[in-house]
């Protein structure tokens, strides 16, 4: 299928990222769009934290998740929506950084089940770090009301 099937996927992407309270509530933002990736970034905030001052891995998989949602979902029709259906994350790192960006891509598209991986990396003293990775299965739903893109 070519990238025309799917109409304006950097702008419905935008648009249904930003539906998402808890991406604004992290503070993840979408940094920039392309046919199956996504990049996101996060500042430091100390409310996303664990014990110990690091970013709660919580925080850093679900940069990761909906990295890998977003990637997928630039690659689905019109009227698709994304879901998780199964996920794997590797924690490599302590999450320390004043910055933390999440890129993910496609690696294997499908029509209805599509095969995405994700990188986190921090940001802490003008030196990058990768910190933890994640490979999902994302499915593309279709013909629900309550699962729209």
């Amino acid at each position: 299928m070519s990238l025309a099937t799917y109409g304006d996927y950097a702008a419905r992407t935008r648009e249904s990222f930003a539906r998402q309270p808890a991406m604004r509530a992290m503070g993840i933002s979408i940094d920039d769009v392309a046919p199956g990736e996504v990049w996101l970034s996060m500042p430091f905030n100390p409310d996303f934290t664990q014990q110990h001052g690091f970013m709660h891995a919580g925080t850093i998989v679900s940069g990761l998740d909906t990295a890998a949602g977003f990637a997928a979902f630039t690659l689905m029709p019109e009227e698709a929506g994304v879901l998780t259906v199964e996920l794997k994350t590797a924690l490599m790192r302590p999450g320390k950084g004043q910055r933390f960006n999440f890129h993910a891509r496609v690696v294997k598209p499908g029509r209805t089940i599509l095969f995405t991986e994700a990188v986190a990396m921090a940001i802490d003293a003008g030196q990058e770090h990768e910190i933890a990775r994640l490979s999902a299965t994302m499915m593309a739903v279709e013909g629900r009301a309550d699962i729209r893109g």
